[in-house]
């Protein structure tokens, strides 16, 4: 068996060249240098900037969008050449498809780079060894990789009986593992409890800077195969303390560049590094892991109030493994924390009111606690199958363990890993797929619910809930169509279905769906059952009425009626009735001289119309007041005429002499309260 990861070799100058935002962007590959491939190699979750040249002096490389080009864990590279930094520092040239599409050249830390040229010839022993320990097939070709290059690395296969579906599902119980707020939204879980979807956030745990990690993220930080390189892979090395090969000039490694690189904890001049070492001595728990844990809990930068020991009420006490450091009952997690570190303990050194008491104290507890016990390595620290699984972890950040063995592996020279046999103790579970679980890379908020949904003029039932997505109506034969609105809770979401929708007779079903910003969707439904038309059942129309006067006019009308109170004072056989004002339209309100009465049979079909008659009211307000008197006036003058229904409700003696002076008079008399006009 031979292994080989692809080498291109070059022995002249090679001139790539790719079109960058209207500019020539030129890739120079040196002269006699042997291109490798690589890949970049940074805590999983995290970029890292691709600079203009050699040194975090010079700028970051900016892509055809004019954002800074960033690179993420895995992105392949090719090394085109390599060069020191004015501090001494080894960074790599080079060359790589970034996400847009476009090739770019730039230059990036050595420490960020996994150089890929790496032949394994096959070796007997070392695959013998493989089937000894019952690795599946999955895992063997990094192994192989990293057998190659460190050939004392020893991989210890831990076969686990747990199956691999029912540790994903109880390690997504919600709250057990967190992520960053800010992570990308397939990170993030939508599980009940976990996202609000009427306020369009998630749900903060222990603080509001955490949330409840996805079941796609777990399962991807559950995948030992995922982590198989020479980096990650430090988080299955045995935590024991091992004075052979753990030293404090390993230690350094680890402290460089952190608030711990050569500080000193008290007046005696004791150092970090001093205390660590002490601590691993007394607890049996690696320095390494150690000095990860710390930083990892408390930042390289060390500016967590848990170590400051200046928090109101706690000054001068310290919690450096931020053992305790939960929110609860109010308090925050910091808070929390200190009051647990303040309490006395024997065995554990407590209380820790000194820097030393805590980072020797705090390592005890982890010994006895975790690494002693058989959670001895950061995944196993990280995810608990230790008697009563799950319920025994010390962190829930679902990145927790990646990076501390990612931290961890800096304390290790190159020469350091070459030379020594590190064990590494990697879990194998029961029926795991059989390829890497991916990790997720969606984004976009996943909220794909309504806020509002409304039919116009129709009640839906169920009454609207965002969490109820079906819903009926009922609607008469003479609703041909309705009008369909709704409203996201997320304003990024999409809705398509709403508008007007024709009606058809019988059921009609209509969905609304709402795409949410990152692609998913939710459809909700509303059955509008449409009645039949009505069966013309044998027979004419016929309209008569008790109260009025029915002839090709309307009489008998008193001034002030209202058209509700009219219209129900008419009988109609085999159809229907509408009020209409003087410009054929339905209103509500009283009835006058020219409003209509519209007659319908029951195919809908107009029959007839009536005109409506209030004697006296000629201006057709439907009271008889002073402008009909001075509209009859002048129409007896001569200076302005009534018709058509005007002038028959004018002639309020209703004799066919027209409108003269005894029509005036009476509706003289009858605005003075002296008569009252006959209907």
């Amino acid at each position: 068996m031979k292994l080989r990861k692809k080498i291109m070799s070059f022995v002249g100058i090679i001139l790539i060249v790719s079109i960058v935002a209207g500019y020539i962007n030129p890739i120079t590959i040196a002269y006699g240098y042997e291109s490798k491939n690589a890949r970049v190699s940074v805590n999983t979750g995290y970029k890292v900037n691709i600079r203009q040249g050699a040194g975090t002096s010079f700028e970051v490389l900016k892509s055809s969008t004019g954002s800074s080009v960033q690179l993420s864990n895995g992105h392949s590279v090719t090394i085109i050449n390599e060069q020191n930094a004015s501090d001494g520092m080894l960074w790599y040239n080079i060359t790589f498809k970034y996400t847009d599409g476009e090739v770019y050249t730039g230059y990036i830390h050595s420490n960020y780079i996994i150089i890929e040229e790496i032949d394994y010839e096959e070796d007997g022993d070392f695959e013998e060894y493989l089937d000894e320990q019952e690795f599946p097939e999955s895992y063997k070709e990094e192994l192989r990789l990293l057998h190659a290059k460190y050939p004392n690395w020893v991989f210890v296969a831990d076969h686990l009986d747990y199956e691999w579906d029912e540790v994903v599902k109880a390690e997504s119980k919600l709250g057990r593992n967190l992520v960053y707020t800010g992570s990308i939204s397939s990170w993030k879980s939508i599980q009940t409890g976990a996202f609000d979807w009427v306020n369009n956030k998630w749900v903060g745990f222990d603080s509001d800077s955490w949330v409840a990690a996805s079941k796609e993220i777990i399962a991807y930080y559950l995948d030992p195969r995922n982590f198989l390189d020479e980096k990650y892979v430090f988080q299955f090395e045995l935590l024991s303390y091992n004075a052979d090969y753990q030293s404090a000039e390993g230690l350094a490694n680890i402290l460089s560049g952190t608030f711990m690189d050569g500080t000193t904890i008290d007046d005696e001049g004791t150092t970090y590094s001093q205390a660590i070492m002490d601590a691993a001595a007394v607890s049996g728990v690696s320095p390494y892991h150690l000095a990860a844990s710390i930083i990892q809990e408390q930042g390289s930068g060390g500016g967590s109030g848990s170590i400051s020991g200046q928090v109101a009420g706690y000054e001068g006490i310290y919690n450096y493994y931020n053992w305790g450091a939960y929110a609860a009952n109010g308090n925050s997690a910091v808070k929390n924390g200190l009051i647990y570190s303040s309490k006395t303990d024997e065995a554990t050194m407590r209380p820790w009111n000194t820097r030393y008491k805590s980072i020797v104290g705090g390592a005890i507890k982890k010994g006895a606690e975790y690494i002693n016990i058989g959670q001895d390595t950061q995944y196993y620290i990280k995810f608990d199958f230790v008697g009563t699984p799950y319920t025994h972890q010390y962190m829930t950040n679902i990145q927790a363990a990646a990076s501390e063995g990612y931290i961890g592996s800096q304390a290790y020279t190159e020469e350091m890993k070459s030379q020594m046999q590190i064990v590494f103790k990697i879990p194998v579970f029961e029926n795991m797929p059989e390829e890497n679980v991916p990790i997720p890379t969606k984004t976009g908020n996943p909220n794909n619910y309504l806020k509002e949904l409304k039919v116009e003029g129709v009640d839906i039932t169920p009454t609207f809930l965002y969490s109820t997505t079906a819903y009926d109506a009922v609607v008469g034969y003479d609703v041909s169509s309705v009008s369909i609105s709704a409203t996201a809770i997320d304003s990024k979401a999409k809705i398509t279905g709403t508008g007007v929708v024709e009606l058809a007779e019988g059921s009609n079903v209509i969905k609304v769906v709402v795409k949410a910003e990152n692609g998913s969707s939710r459809t909700y439904t509303i059955t509008i059952i449409r009645e039949e038309a009505p069966k013309i059942p044998e027979g004419v129309f016929d309209i008569t009425s008790e109260e009025y006067l029915i002839s090709d006019i309307i009489t008998g009308v008193m001034p002030s009626t209202n058209q509700d109170v009219f219209i129900n004072k008419f009988n109609v056989t085999n159809g229907s009735v509408k009020v209409l004002n003087a410009k054929g339209e339905e209103f509500s309100g009283a009835l006058g001289t020219g409003c209509k009465l519209a007659t319908y049979d029951l195919k809908g079909e107009l029959v007839k119309e009536y005109s409506i008659i209030v004697y006296g009211d000629v201006n057709g307000d439907g009271e008889i007041a002073l402008l009909d008197l001075l509209k009859i006036k002048k129409h007896i003058l001569g200076s302005s005429e009534l018709e058509g229904v005007y002038a028959t409700a004018a002639n309020v003696n209703k004799k066919e002499d027209g409108i003269t002076i005894l029509d005036y008079l009476k509706v003289k008399k009858h605005i003075l309260g002296s008569s009252i006009i006959e209907q």
